[in-house]
């Protein structure tokens, strides 16, 4: 073979494999970019206190336990740190059938160390409920009878409104 001959296979032989090595180089660019990644934050929704029923402890004189049914349709679990009666918005009786109990004389708060309670706070709780659950929570020496309650609150049962305070407890 002459001399240009084999100049133009090794020129044309050397071209092909830059070429397909500039393909193989293309293919492995490297791509960047820069920008923002979002979320966005829930809102938290109201505790829900429903009925509970509860076993009867109560008699003038004596301090019992109250039992509180809360649902979380937060979706995340919250704890419950704190649950408040304020006085002025009393007590409600449901007498048995013909009583009545017009003064109940209950009061609800901490209890547990002596019969004049906390002025309707219950605090330092660490009352744990799940995303979506609904639990009963016996609250031990929460409630007291006194001695002015009326006859007719014999067996009547008491309902309590207070007000919860917690803070989402996700890990």
């Amino acid at each position: 073979m002459r001399k240009s001959v084999k100049r133009v296979i090794a020129v044309t032989a050397t071209a092909a494999v830059l070429g397909a090595a500039g393909t193989a180089a293309y293919a492995a660019w490297i791509a960047k970019g820069e920008g923002n990644a979002y979320a966005k934050a829930g809102q938290a929704q109201d505790l829900k206190i429903t009925e509970a029923t509860t076993a009867a402890t109560l008699y003038p004189g004596a301090t019992g336990d109250s039992v509180i049914k809360i649902k979380n349709p937060n979706s995340y679990p919250v704890e419950i740190n704190t649950i408040k009666w304020t006085p002025s918005d009393g007590v409600t009786a449901t007498p048995l059938s013909g009583s009545t109990c017009i003064n109940t004389g209950i009061y609800f708060g901490d209890f547990s160390t002596g019969t004049i309670g906390s002025d309707g706070l219950l605090s330092g709780l660490a009352l744990q409920l799940g995303a979506g659950e609904t639990k009963t929570f016996k609250l031990t020496d929460s409630v007291r009878m006194i001695n002015n309650s009326e006859d007719g609150c014999q067996g009547a049962t008491f309902s309590i409104p207070v007000k919860v305070t917690g803070a989402s407890a996700a890990k």
